[in-house]
């Protein structure tokens, strides 16, 4: 029990080191991964993808169906056609082999949570379907929260899942609905979403048991 109980010390002070992943761009539906912070520690895979780029742009914030839809409804997990947004998943590593599953301790972290910075690119378009850049403005957040998929970021869901299915992985998923932007076009143009970037990402838990206190990042960017 001694030598189980120092192996778990040393993860978790070693679990506190930030992972960070090397430089590139990506575009959508695209995995990254992010070694972990020691050798033998938590790996991920962080998956960007169901991005939503609205074109033209024209939500409703008020509806809840349809192309304009912007409104979540009861296990609405997605972006919507009508304000956009993208999803985000996450995969873990080696979580089994780590002192504190072995030990079958559970994990007090509660839910992991991600955030992002985001950068959106809107403006008009031309009635023969161009884009006029002069009336381009973007819509920039820094480390902007992204939602939980129901229970899925919950750590010790997670670790039952784990125990459940010996043979996979598993981790937290993530989405990001945005609010609607308006944009005013002169007549005879349309209101359009040129673009999306997602950049510096992190997925973050604070746990005493089996994940430790750990951010694991990438700077992206992800484009849709």
């Amino acid at each position: 029990m001694p030598r189980v109980l120092g192996r778990l010390a040393l993860a978790l002070c070693a679990g506190a080191v930030l992972v960070l992943a090397g430089p590139g761009s990506a575009q959508a539906d695209t995995s990254v991964e992010i070694p972990a912070p020691t050798d033998g520690g938590i790996s991920a895979t962080v998956r960007f993808h169901g991005a939503v780029v609205p074109q033209p742009y024209n939500p409703d914030p008020n509806a809840a169906f349809g192309p304009r839809k912007c409104q979540l409804i009861y296990h609405d997990y997605n972006p919507t056609p009508g304000c956009g947004g993208f999803s985000l998943g996450v995969t873990l590593h080696n979580v089994r082999n780590q002192p504190g599953y072995l030990a079958g301790l559970p994990s007090t972290g509660g839910y992991f949570s991600a955030s992002a910075d985001t950068a959106r690119t809107f403006g008009c378009l031309r009635p023969d379907g161009t884009f006029d850049h002069g009336t381009s403005f973007v819509v920039r957040t820094e480390q902007m929260p992204l939602s939980g998929v129901y229970y899925e970021p919950d750590s010790n869901w997670l670790l039952g899942q784990l125990a459940r299915y010996p043979d996979q992985d598993y981790g937290p998923p993530f989405f990001v609905n945005f609010p609607a932007v308006q944009v005013n076009c002169p007549e005879g143009m349309t209101a359009t979403q040129y673009g999306l970037k997602v950049t510096n990402v992190n997925i973050f838990i604070d746990d005493a048991n089996v994940f430790g206190t750990t951010t694991w990042s990438t700077p992206g960017p992800f484009y849709a």
